[in-house]
């Protein structure tokens, strides 16, 4: 790669959320519709920037006619179009899930500060990072003061799949888990690392956790606790007997960068302290 790249095309909205942490606009990204409907961040992504297709299949096509300097893509999304794709520009594939079950946050700030440096904004990226630790500061705060610091908690994201209720329970080495944790949290989920960070089961899971804290991400038309025959199981659980389950937007993003971060740690404490 010669120079310092100006038109990069992100081809996960992870990485369109590193460009616009850092000042710029992608050239090119691909699920844009989808990208606003999840991501949720307080630096906007201009109405000119082209959609390159899906983030499981982007159009080879639309990425060339761009002419970018350089593309950035998960490993794991591109295994068959590495070649073309570097064909096109210079192509960097993160690995955002470590098979070594370490820590993906770790990873998050690992990438988004080689994304810094490779776009010419090694600065901003540190820049971004203290003001991320600074908003996790404040909230470790917040929740001391409330007498709420190193409470446990659960998080779950639920859904209806092939017409039966799961639940995805985020485990210690997720991005969510970590955020959390660093506020003053701790996540009571105990299993062994996943690949994705995330443990699943079906909704008679819900009489094996114990937390002081449930925090659930849930669709308006697909609140599966809402059921009547998860009622006994729901009503049983303790953050609910002590009005400590804690419904986040359905469009709740847990796998995003440091902006995502801040808007996750704003989520959590707004519900925790009705702020």
């Amino acid at each position: 790669m010669v120079g310092t790249p100006k038109r990069v095309v992100a081809l996960e909205w992870t990485y369109a959320e590193y460009l616009l942490a850092l000042g710029l606009q992608p050239a090119g990204m691909a699920d844009i519709r989808g990208y606003h409907e999840w991501v949720k961040i307080p630096v906007a992504l201009d109405r000119s920037v082209p959609d390159v297709g899906t983030r499981q299949q982007p159009s080879l096509e639309r990425i060339a006619a761009i002419k970018p300097d350089l593309i950035l893509a998960p490993s794991f999304r591109i295994t068959q179009t590495y070649g073309r794709l570097s064909q096109i520009a210079p192509t960097i594939a993160f690995n955002p899930f470590p098979e070594d079950g370490s820590s993906q946050f770790a990873r998050v700030l690992q990438d988004f500060q080689t994304v810094a440096e490779l776009v010419g904004k090694g600065d901003q990226g540190r820049r971004v990072r203290v003001q991320m630790e600074a908003r996790f500061a404040q909230a470790r705060q917040l929740l001391q003061q409330a007498k709420r610091s190193g409470e446990s908690f659960v998080l779950v994201q639920a859904f209806t799949s092939q017409n039966v209720g799961t639940m995805r329970l985020f485990t210690r080495n997720s991005i969510a888990s970590e955020i959390l944790e660093r506020i003053g949290l701790k996540n009571a989920w105990s299993d062994r690392p996943q690949l994705y960070g995330y443990s699943t089961l079906g909704l008679e899971g819900l009489a094996s956790i114990r937390a002081d804290n449930f925090f659930y991400i849930v669709q308006d038309d697909d609140n599966v606790f809402l059921n009547p025959s998860v009622e006994p199981l729901w009503k049983n659980l303790e953050p609910v007997k002590n009005n400590r389950a804690y419904r986040l937007s359905g469009q709740t993003w847990t796998f995003g960068g440091p902006l995502s971060a801040e808007t996750l740690v704003n989520a959590v404490i707004t519900a925790m302290l009705r702020r």
